[in-house]
């Protein structure tokens, strides 16, 4: 873990740990709740949206100072309101390799626990959201600093809350074509996870108005391959090293680019619930390949508009470098 990254922990702990004092001060009875918040923000993850405002701010001409790592953990508590909400809508059981949050707190209930638990788990996900805004707010820049910052804040949201929409009017068609999945994919991750964290960085560093928008033709691509990298290990991936059941994506029918493609191209697929047997026609008929080739080009495409943005050598060497491992990754 890079200094960075442990500093965001420091962060994360400290401010969870003052608000979990403001939440007993109200009844002790909701100590579990922010326990579960505390518990779901720990349990790791890759800290992208974090990391790549901060690049945003070096890339901007600063260096990473303290309200910059609040900044990022205000981030970490936005995507954590993101999962827990989305573990809800899928009605995933676990996260991260651990029991998803409505299903820990689906514990604490004494009658009808198949119902408290998902509620809990709204409840607790819009806290990280209103702690996320608070902490923004309360970060350390000026106010002419986050007056900057507010109008990507605000489209950031706002992105990623429309993007879930579209995500679960697919998930409740009757068919999803290749395009309504790419729509998803980029106003859902590659907004909300590359392009608006750097512009974050960026705006709170004071850049320029074209160095902001010239972020876009790296950030839409690179974020794009990154979903669907996602969606490859949702259907094919590891358990034991992407923290959740191998082939959920598939049963569930979660309408993802290579489901849709898969489609596509064998339309029988729709009838078939074996796990095994759909991947299996993912391969022959070609949806896998194809995704591989998607992600690559779009890889490269991302690397080209990396390379011709105006910022040092060694920045956009990093970039290259996460990008590199974020499409490539196993888990």
């Amino acid at each position: 873990m890079n200094e960075f990254e442990d500093r965001l922990e420091l962060a994360l702990r400290g401010f969870l740990s003052e608000m979990r004092a403001v939440a007993l001060s109200i009844d002790p009875r909701l100590g579990p709740l922010v326990d579960e918040l505390e518990s779901a923000v720990a349990a790791g993850g890759k800290r992208l949206r974090p990391q790549l405002a901060a690049w945003g701010y070096r890339a901007g001409g600063a260096q990473v100072d303290a309200p910059m790592v609040r900044v990022g953990a205000a981030l970490e508590l936005l995507h954590t309101f993101a999962l827990i909400q989305d573990d809800v809508m899928d009605r995933s059981l676990t996260r991260r390799g651990r029991p998803a949050s409505h299903v820990v707190l689906a514990r604490a209930a004494q009658v009808e626990p198949e119902r408290f638990g998902p509620s809990a788990a709204i409840l607790l996900g819009d806290l990280a959201l209103i702690w996320a805004d608070q902490l923004l707010a309360a970060s350390g820049f000026s106010p002419d600093c986050l007056a900057r910052a507010q109008n990507v804040y605000n489209r950031l949201r706002t992105e990623v809350t429309l993007g879930q929409y579209l995500d679960v009017l697919a998930a409740h068609s009757r068919r999803v074509t290749e395009a309504e999945a790419l729509t998803v994919n980029r106003y859902k991750t590659a907004s909300y996870t590359v392009e608006r964290p750097i512009q974050l960085g960026l705006a709170l560093a004071g850049a320029s108005h074209d160095l902001i928008e010239a972020v876009s033709s790296y950030a839409i691509p690179a974020g794009i391959a990154f979903q669907l990298r996602d969606d490859v290990l949702g259907a094919f991936g590891d358990p034991d090293v992407t923290g959740k059941p191998s082939g959920e994506d598939l049963r569930e029918r979660k309408p993802t680019w290579l489901w849709a493609r898969t489609l596509h191209l064998c339309p029988e697929a729709q009838e078939v619930r074996d796990v095994d047997s759909l991947r299996e026609l993912m391969v022959e008929s070609g949806a896998l390949a194809e995704a591989e080739e998607k992600i690559r080009v779009l890889s490269e495409e991302a690397f080209a508009a990396a390379r011709k943005l105006p910022v040092a050598y060694a920045l956009v060497g990093e970039l290259v470098d996460l990008t590199e491992r974020l499409v490539w990754r196993r888990s």
